[in-house]
């Protein structure tokens, strides 16, 4: 541990032979371990987390035995909507990873022209099931907290959120399937919906969390590459709505110098945009469904707030991390002035193949 209390990885630590465990139905794969070509698993904090195997599928069965396709042709062993746990980390570690628990949702065989056939087995997290079953239904008398959780329940997933205001009178759910339903709840209040094995996450953003690990180019951070750009940057955003019991038109504004912001340890993106073209960038939104100024502050500061999550985004590639998940935080160093500091991780890909296992992290920051 350094002086900072986080994990830094360099250029002398040592890693062991990667290792999976895959677990269908509950049960552990082991005896098919040979089988396995390449394991996959990818989340995100904006879409479904997903996983994927690529398996040798053909079994010549040895002298005088019958060859068969060993998963194409196996229906109890590998099929459609079968749970998944899949594992990831190093032998000799102190212990591997549970990344997800998902469902198989395609199964992709290869008959190639040469060489020994495969399958890919590919599965989403348990939030698939919320998509493309549309429902038309008011929720009356709740915060969007208590609808995430009771979605969570209708669907028996575990939740875990962080607690919304206010209470809203009627909140009408007009033919959307759960997760596009709550997506957009969420969009209006800067929260994120995403699962974590078999539970529903319904919360802020961590960037304000304390990093995890630190990666260093030129040791572990084997490739970074980042992008700072201005073009979808705004300095101020106003909400416009009618009051239908004042009989007015209601407007609320919110200006970035005046929305502290505890990830903004240097100049954030409306400092920067005022200085490279030497004005500000206003946003004006009229919208249905805002009912109070409430709501008009929380879309406000949203929009203003999400805006800023283009202004520093970048991929890195690093050695296989468990830890480097989409929704936790990592600090990158000896990268220069600007591009040194604390990021938020909102996707990453895990990959463990005859290459060895390396991690790819999608991540953005808001200040330089």
């Amino acid at each position: 541990m350094t002086a900072l209390g986080l994990d830094t990885i360099n250029g002398d630590t040592t890693f062991f032979v990667p290792r999976y465990r895959i677990k269908l139905g509950g049960k552990e794969l082991h005896e098919h371990g040979s089988d396995f070509l390449s394991v996959q698993f990818k989340d995100s904090v904006k879409e479904l987390s997903g996983f994927e195997l690529i398996l040798n599928n053909w079994d010549d069965a040895g002298e005088g035995g019958n060859p068969r396709f060993k998963y194409s042709d196996d229906d109890q062993l590998v099929k459609l909507g079968q749970r998944v746990e899949l594992e990831l980390g190093y032998e000799d570690a102190p212990g591997l990873e549970l990344m997800m628990i998902g469902e198989i949702t395609a199964l992709d065989p290869q008959f190639p022209a040469s060489g020994a056939p495969t399958i890919t087995v590919r599965g989403l997290d348990r939030i698939h099931r919320m998509r493309n079953r549309p429902k038309t239904r008011s929720w009356n008398h709740k915060t969007d907290y208590q609808i995430a959780q009771a979605i969570a329940k209708e669907n028996e997933m575990g939740f875990d959120g962080d607690k919304t205001s206010p209470e809203h009178a009627v909140v009408p759910q007009n033919n959307l399937d759960n997760i596009s339903f709550l997506l957009e709840r969420a969009k209006r209040i800067n929260y994120e919906v995403f699962a974590r094995n078999d539970t529903l996450l319904f919360r802020r953003p961590r960037e304000t969390k304390d990093a995890e690990l630190a990666l260093e180019w030129g040791t572990s951070l084997i490739s970074f590459a980042p992008s700072l750009t201005l073009s979808r940057q705004i300095s101020k955003v106003t909400v416009r709505f009618w009051d239908k019991k004042e009989g007015a038109l209601v407007e609320k504004t919110v200006d970035r110098s005046k929305l502290a912001s505890a990830v903004d340890k240097g100049k954030n993106a409306g400092q920067v945009l005022e200085e490279a073209l030497g004005e500000a960038k206003e946003e004006v939104i009229t919208r249905e469904g805002i009912t109070s100024e409430q709501d008009a502050q929380a879309l406000a500061e949203s929009v203003l707030l999400r805006s800023s999550y283009a202004f520093v985004t970048g991929t890195a590639q690093t050695v296989g991390l468990p830890k480097l998940r989409a929704g936790t935080t990592v600090e990158l160093r000896k990268l220069g002035k600007n591009f040194d500091g604390k990021y938020y991780i909102t996707e990453s890909t895990h990959r463990i193949d005859n290459s060895g296992y390396q991690t790819t992290i999608a991540v953005r920051k808001v200040s330089v």
